[in-house]
């Protein structure tokens, strides 16, 4: 069973750098609420400030002001319909601890410390001070203020005439009724109103198992059952933070979050745009030069480092076609200076060996002249190399039925011993230079009928598809034993055999599928390879379709 190969899963580099600004973004407000929580001492009570307090002081108004209407029998009723308007338990209860209606109860230790007022601060009717004594007539007083008698003002003097206060005198008929405000002062003082409560006006509470939030909020009601009258307080239990949209409105948060995302992408994206544009024109044009189209130029007017980086992308490719044009160029001249001593030698060899009568003689005369046949052959594939590699510019592209070129070489190149399937549709035509992709098909299956298994008519199969208008797809596929998985990538490199193929009789000089990657790149296409299971080798051209 063959080994899984594990493959890392690739990311665009736009989703990382959105990712990294996320996660800065998340980071900086985490530590602004740390610092918040922690330097300012801001708890739940936070959230009260703002448009929540403003909602709760609403409410509690309105639940006073409808208590207020009411009898105090009807406040259950009244109560209930609060609570299921906002879906919440709502219930009333006294400052001193005490629940009067409503549906809240068992409030936690927290709000009823803050529930419970001290006596001191309990609404009961505060009297007014008694005013101090100060000048002027009075019971026991004389006529400036003083005591008359300084020696005998204790509790066993006996009262005097004089310490009776002076008849008034009898009130004229024609004068108008008296009114209550000009009624003689009673002995008791006036009582004064009832004190504001003490604390805050509300308070926020998170207790209970499972956690629930606890809303307090001050009233302006009385319970007028108890002596004095106890102030009031409403309670509101929720089970989350949203309190029925009386505390956390999320709608506001997930607007202002949207907006501050979407201003922070849209300042992000020209650079971000930018970088990535960048990068991916230098991607392909490095994948480009690897398969060894060395005219790919790249768009360089930046002024940043991507932009040195793009014209030293363009510099390399500009000398890797110089040198690799001068190589071919070189090997040209090699091959084309050697064609004649070769030919040369060989007819020597023929004279040789009519004019030696010795037998001995005869066959190192047939060794040489087939090592010098081989050497011929050698410098013919460097000179059809050559000639593939510097004639991509000035080739003639021209309309070919695929079928009838296949078919010709097919003949050509094939033994009895192999016979070779062929499924290509008759109204398949390519744009190629007919030369040049006849000897990349016929190299191509010479290798594969050298490689392919006798395992019978279809151990090597020729196809072409085609999708609509889009190019065309002629696969060559035998039944030998394949290419090593890490040779594939090298496999149209010159001079490049497997290890498996480096004997005369069973591989050549390695330049059999360079001359095909050349010829089928002058005609403007492209050839890849692959291996095929359960055994052999598929080699896949993408030509171009003929316009009608």
């Amino acid at each position: 069973m063959p080994n899984k190969v594990l493959r890392r899963v690739r990311v665009s580099l736009s989703l990382k750098i959105l990712g990294w600004f996320l996660a800065n973004l998340t980071f900086i407000l985490l530590v602004a609420w740390i610092f918040i929580r922690t330097q300012l001492g801001l708890g739940l009570n936070a959230l009260l400030s703002g448009a929540p307090g403003d909602r709760l002081e609403a409410l509690g108004q309105l639940v006073s002001d409808d208590l207020k209407a009411r009898p105090r029998s009807e406040w259950p009723a009244a109560l209930a319909r609060v609570s299921g308007a906002y879906r919440l338990s709502v219930g009333l209860w006294r400052n001193d601890g005490k629940p009067i209606a409503g549906s809240a109860t068992s409030p936690p230790k927290e709000l009823l410390a803050w529930l419970i007022q001290k006596p001191s601060e309990v609404n009961e009717p505060v009297r007014a001070p008694r005013p101090p004594p100060g000048p002027g007539p009075g019971l026991g007083m004389g006529p400036e203020g003083n005591p008359p008698y300084p020696d005998r003002l204790g509790p066993d003097r006996p009262p005097r005439a004089s310490d009776r206060p002076a008849p008034r005198p009898p009130r004229d008929p024609r004068d108008p009724p008296p009114q209550i405000n000009d009624r003689p002062p009673l002995d008791r003082p006036p009582i004064a109103p009832p004190a504001p409560p003490a604390g805050p006006p509300h308070i926020l509470v998170r207790a209970g198992n499972p956690p629930r939030y606890w809303i307090g909020i001050r009233l302006r009601v009385e319970d007028r059952t108890t002596r004095p009258d106890q102030g009031t307080t409403l309670v509101i239990v929720s089970d989350t933070l949203k309190g029925g949209g009386l505390l956390v409105d999320l709608t506001p948060w997930l607007l202002g979050g949207a907006a501050v995302l979407t201003l922070s992408v849209l300042l992000w994206l020209p650079l971000v745009t930018g970088i990535t544009r960048a990068l991916r024109q230098m991607t392909g044009a490095a994948e480009a030069i690897a398969e060894g189209r060395f005219d790919t130029h790249v768009e360089s007017s930046r002024g940043d480092e991507l932009g040195r980086l793009a014209t030293s992308l363009n510099d390399m490719a500009t000398r890797l076609r110089e040198f690799f044009t001068g190589q071919k160029r070189f090997l040209g001249d090699i091959a084309h200076e050697l064609c004649s001593p070769l030919a040369r030698m060989e007819m020597a060899l023929g004279i040789l060996e009519q004019q030696t009568t010795d037998p001995t003689a005869h066959g190192y005369v047939a060794d040489v002249r087939e090592e010098t046949r081989h050497m011929a052959s050698l410098v013919s594939e460097l000179l059809s190399f050559s000639k593939a590699g510097m004639g991509g510019r000035t080739v003639e592209l021209q309309p070919l039925p695929l079928a009838e070129l296949v078919g010709k070489v097919i003949a050509r190149e094939t033994r009895d011993a192999i016979e070779i399937h062929l499924d290509i549709p008759p109204t398949i035509v390519v744009l190629a230079e007919p030369e040049l992709l006849s000897r990349a098909i016929g190299n191509v299956l010479r290798n594969a009928v050298r490689y392919a298994t006798p395992a019978g008519a279809n151990s090597i199969s020729v196809t072409a598809v085609q999708r609509g208008e889009g190019p065309v797809f002629l696969t060559v596929r035998d039944s030998g034993p394949g290419v090593p998985e890490a040779a594939l990538h090298r496999l149209f490199d010159p001079f490049f055999r497997p290890e498996a193929a480096r004997t005369r009789e069973t591989g050549g000089a390695g330049l059999g599928l360079a001359i095909v990657k050349s010829c089928v790149e002058a005609c403007g296409g492209t050839v890849t390879a692959r291996n095929v299971l359960p055994s052999g080798l598929e080699l896949e051209f993408i030509l171009q379709p003929a316009t009608p």
